[in-house]
């Protein structure tokens, strides 16, 4: 089994977070990436809620998403990079029961076994790692000994260390 990575641009319009998520789903498929029912669903709703929040908050025209396969070490990551330097709350609160949005970094916080924020020259890359069929149970937000996973760039990002 091979490690395989794609990225892809979209425009920053909301026609971008079903066309981003299907991608991905389609992406994974052709590299014949092992997906059950929950991983689907997890890589989906993911997956949605980091173009959600490039395409409300961030600027630019366009949006880019990295998808990265690892099978045999049963891990994906999701990336998507704005050209806003603003980085997400880095800590996400909890919304009140009557709010419509404000739940994204939690549901990311719970799904994802990592994730985080990479400033880059012009904006950042927001990132999250989603196990894949077979992988061993981890602590979210870290690895097996509780601490933080590095981000794909081999730093720690500020958003894993404090969103866990």
């Amino acid at each position: 089994m091979s490690v395989h990575r794609r990225w892809f641009s979209l425009p920053r319009e909301p026609a971008t977070v079903a066309a981003g998520r299907r991608r991905v789903r389609d992406l994974l498929t052709t590299w014949n990436t092992p997906l059950d029912e929950d991983t689907r669903f997890t890589l989906d709703l993911v997956t949605s809620e980091l173009l959600g929040n490039a395409v409300r908050h961030a600027t630019g025209p366009a949006v880019t998403v990295g998808v990265h396969a690892d099978p045999l070490h049963h891990r994906a990551v999701i990336e998507v990079y704005d050209s806003s330097p603003v980085l997400p709350g880095l800590a996400p609160g909890r919304p009140a029961d009557d709010e419509e949005s404000g739940r994204g970094l939690l549901l990311i916080a719970e799904l994802a076994l990592a994730h985080g924020v990479v400033r880059k020259r012009g904006g950042k890359w927001v990132w999250a790692e989603i196990a894949l069929p077979g992988a061993a149970s981890r602590p979210a937000g870290g690895t097996a000994d509780g601490a933080p996973r590095p981000a794909p760039s081999g730093k720690i990002a500020p958003w894993a260390m404090t969103c866990q």
